[in-house]
């Protein structure tokens, strides 16, 4: 596991090429290791979260916006929803209604966002498999600007990555704020953006819908341009519901569900209130990679799986709530 981060100053320099190659092998080795306990029930980039904090440098969009806590608690009962429009519409509801004292926070310039989550760590680098049977807890901290990412090398120092230009939170927040709007401020992006690696031959509806899903996970959105995205889910082509859904930390809930040319995504969201719990990711086809490291990838490997336990925002990276 990675090393406590140590006390941030305010002179930590912007990470250099040299140590951004250090602190990524820290990171997937620490990816690799087993979890110091087993993981409990409790009560959410897009898959492939190791992929998006190695190669952030690449990321289509850097998104900002408000933020959310998420507590523990046992399975609730499942209540089934009719489609994927009433999933949308519960969800935008419940977000809109401002239940969390989090969001009651108004964020400023030059603040960040801290984030922890559960995942299930790689397998077996470069191969994006990840491995069902393990866990780990990852912090990260994002700037709300969306132009810097910052996480532990693994020897206890934080480094700041370069991420961006990308659609900001206050881009999402300016007047209309519509499900309509979201979609089209987040497809310019995308349409101006390269494909990765690993979204080769994903249409334009995946790629909108993986970038919804990094949204959620990992930055801070305000109540409406939440809600705003909630209701753009169900808008997105090919967007279905999955009526029970499980996040990394075990908790139960429903998910919306995109299902591309060799991968299915999920957004999985509390059954009870429908906050963001995290995210699922699996191969429904085998794909082949030019890469001899990678190979090819068979149909019911897991991509990524996670579970957002926790996101504030703080004053600067490496402090925590």
């Amino acid at each position: 596991m990675m090393d406590q981060i140590k006390q941030f100053r305010a002179s930590t320099p912007v990470i250099t090429r040299e140590a951004e190659d250090r602190a990524r092998a820290a990171l997937l080795l620490a990816m690799r290791e087993p979890a110091p306990a087993p993981v409990r029930p409790r009560g959410r980039r897009m898959p492939r979260l190791a992929w998006r904090l190695v190669l952030a440098g690449t990321a289509a969009v850097a998104l900002v916006g408000g933020l959310n806590a998420v507590g523990g608690g046992d399975r609730p009962a499942t209540v089934a929803v009719a489609n994927v429009q009433e999933l949308g519409e519960r969800a935008a509801k419940s977000a809109a209604a401002d239940p969390y004292s989090g969001y009651k926070i108004t964020p400023s310039a030059g603040q960040w966002l801290y984030v922890k989550e559960t995942i299930a760590p790689l397998l077996d680098e470069p191969r994006p498999e990840v491995d069902r049977d393990r866990r780990m807890d990852l912090e990260t901290w994002h700037s709300l600007d969306g132009r810097q990412t910052a996480l532990d090398d693994g020897k206890g120092k934080l480094v700041v990555h370069e991420v961006g230009p990308g659609i900001t939170g206050a881009d999402l927040a300016k007047s209309p704020v519509t499900p309509e709007e979201s979609l089209a401020r987040i497809g310019a992006v995308i349409d101006g953006t390269p494909a990765g690696p690993f979204e080769e031959g994903a249409s334009r509806q995946q790629r909108v819908f993986q970038a919804v899903s990094q949204l959620m996970s990992e930055q801070a959105l305000t109540p409406e341009v939440r809600a705003a995205l909630f209701r753009a889910l169900p808008m997105i082509e090919g967007v279905t519901v999955k009526q029970d859904a499980v996040d990394a930390a075990g908790r139960h809930g429903v998910a919306f569900a995109y299902t591309g040319e060799w991968q299915r995504s999920e957004i999985i969201v509390s059954s009870e209130d429908y906050r963001f719990l995290g995210t699922y990711g699996e191969a429904v086809a085998d794909r082949t990679f030019p890469s001899e490291k990678v190979g090819t990838v068979r149909a019911g490997t897991p991509l990524g799986w996670s579970a957002q336990l926790e996101t504030r925002v703080v004053d600067r990276p490496g402090e925590r709530p």
